[in-house]
């Protein structure tokens, strides 16, 4: 159920054809290039999938892309290991666009910044009516840049605000959360307040709920916590509860409006 928050592919809807914005350095021709060189931003300490689009202005096949960058670790998808392609696979027609993906990790040091991130390449250049990818190989680099952007207020924020249950049977519901700094660990969630008659139960029969992943949640991610409400004896209408928060020496409190119908 854990999603990255960091995942963000730009791209140039309704577009007849896209050109690389510049000649790739080290290329002959500029027959791949970065098509947006601005990349989503992510949190220091946040780890996550980060899409870069690219364009075509000649037909080319085998495209492998690196990443780098100081203070950044990189990672590439399982099926290539040591680098990322194309989302539609390793080629790419003249003016079509295309994605590649890198998983970038932000070290939990970096301070507000405009990080650039070196992206280097190789790809086949297809040989005029060619029908495999024969032609001439290529390579070059291009820069993009990652911002890194810091955030005010508590580590963790509260994305469920409101919750219906029936006035019929007991419900089990989904309070999702997210990271927005480190040190998100042993999270333990309760919920306090509402009707009399309103019973509130937690996974285990446990005195409190704890994140569906895992008990620690990493920057940028979203995870959510079971929470059993049973309002039976309760008259249908709108209840403010509290929710509290505890991890590590920090407790945090939000609020929740529980709706019985």
């Amino acid at each position: 159920m854990r999603r990255s928050a960091s995942v963000a592919i730009a791209c140039a809807a309704g577009a007849a054809a896209v050109l690389p914005a510049a000649a790739p350095a080290g290329a002959a021709t500029a027959d791949l290039g970065l098509v947006i060189p601005l990349l989503a931003p992510m949190l220091p300490g946040q780890t996550g999938w980060v899409g870069t689009l690219w364009g075509a202005s000649g037909d080319v096949c085998d495209v492998k892309v690196t990443a780098s960058g100081a203070g950044l670790t990189v990672n590439y998808p399982a099926n290539t290991k040591t680098y990322s392609s194309l989302s539609k696979g390793d080629s790419l027609a003249a003016g079509h666009v295309d994605y590649v993906a890198f998983n970038i990790g932000v070290a939990t040091s970096k301070l507000v910044s405009l990080n650039p991130v070196t992206l280097s390449y190789t790809y086949t250049e297809k040989a005029d009516g060619a029908t495999t990818c024969t032609g001439t190989k290529r390579t070059g680099s291009q820069t993009a840049t990652l911002p890194v952007v810091s955030v005010t207020g508590d580590a963790i924020t509260q994305k469920t605000s409101t919750v219906t249950v029936p006035k019929k049977t007991p419900v089990w519901s989904q309070l999702v959360f997210q990271a927005r700094k480190g040190g998100v660990d042993d999270l333990r969630i309760t919920v306090s307040g509402g009707p009399t008659g309103l019973v509130v139960s937690y996974p285990q029969e446990r005195a409190y709920t704890q994140l569906n992943d895992a008990a620690s949640l990493p920057v940028g991610t979203d995870d959510f916590a079971a929470v059993k409400f049973d309002a039976t004896n309760v008259a249908a209408g709108t209840y403010q509860l509290t929710v509290k928060q505890t991890y590590g020496s920090t407790t945090d409190t939000n609020n929740l409006t529980l709706v019985v119908v």
